[in-house]
């Protein structure tokens, strides 16, 4: 985050709040590889019982963010909340926002829980609640290059933990690298990416391309520029460190060969061959990592 030049604050439970403007916004989704969302605080206030919760979603200006017409979600996470269900509060916040625009306009927003247009999240400690727009819509770990069931494999691996993985071990696009247990190649894909500057979100759709202040021109220039980085990225793969996968299943290794065509990396970008562990060889010159 602060290399995409936002403010970063303090770490919360299971995130870390920054602040910036909308570009920012844009490219910490389109950028970030460890993060499973992107949410605009939109509204917060202290809570004892669950009609608090509905005057607090019913004074927030969600209109700001998203119309009527777009379908919705709300999902509500608590930690050490005094109320006794959240789906009870689910309820009360839902009731809250939709009667806002029912108010202002005659119509109430639509809940679709499988493909919502616009999610809201909503966070309960002890005694505050946090109401959240969702910029990202699909969690971010979906980066659009797994897109056939068969290549998934039969334990995968989510992509922002590979990138967590990657990023704890401290390994650097300069290192050789190996995944003896390469599966479908979420780890090695990882890798590649960040290697040749292959931006996670560059083949998905976001949740912010749905808000009422979606800034289209803005948003197509920033993903040019990734784009245009991530071309001049994969013209310049062989001269990238070398990245070796290996597996002893081919159905592993002809699942990580479309995965990797699919995620924009060049033929050769990954050194994949089906083998026995304990038979496996990674051909670099010095000192790599094994994942």
């Amino acid at each position: 985050l602060r290399a995409l030049g936002a403010d970063v604050g303090a770490a919360t439970g299971g995130g870390v709040a920054f602040s910036g403007d909308r570009a920012l916004g844009y490219l910490a989704n389109l950028h970030t590889r460890i993060a499973s969302r992107v949410l605009l605080r939109a509204a917060e206030g202290r809570y004892r019982d669950d009609d608090d919760l509905y005057r607090l979603a019913n004074r927030c200006e969600w209109e700001r963010w998203f119309d009527v017409r777009r379908t919705l979600r709300i999902d509500v996470s608590a930690s050490r909340s005094p109320l006794r269900s959240l789906n009870f509060a689910t309820l009360r916040i839902k009731d809250g926002l939709v009667d806002r625009f029912r108010s202002r306009t005659g119509v109430r927003p639509s809940i679709d829980t499988a493909q919502p247009e616009v999610r809201v999240f909503a966070f309960l400690d002890e005694r505050n609640a946090t109401l959240y727009v969702d910029l990202s819509g699909e969690p971010l770990f979906k980066r659009g290059w797994r897109s056939q069931r068969e290549d998934k494999g039969e334990a995968p691996l989510k992509e922002n933990l590979a990138a967590g993985l990657l990023a704890l071990a401290g390994w650097q696009p300069e290192q050789p690298l190996h995944d003896p247990f390469c599966g479908s190649g979420t780890i090695v894909i990882e890798a590649a990416q960040r290697a040749l500057g292959i931006a996670p979100g560059l083949s998905r759709r976001f949740g912010f391309e749905n808000l009422v202040d979606f800034d289209a021109p803005l948003w197509a220039r920033l993903h040019g520029d990734a784009l245009r980085r991530a071309r001049a990225g994969a013209a310049a793969g062989e001269q990238a460190a070398p990245i070796f996968a290996s597996d002893i299943d081919a159905a592993a290794i002809a699942q990580l060969a479309r995965n990797a065509q699919r995620a924009g990396l060049p033929e050769g970008s990954i050194r994949a061959t089906r083998c026995d562990v304990l038979e496996a060889r990674a051909q670099a010159a010095g000192a790599g990592m094994v994942v």
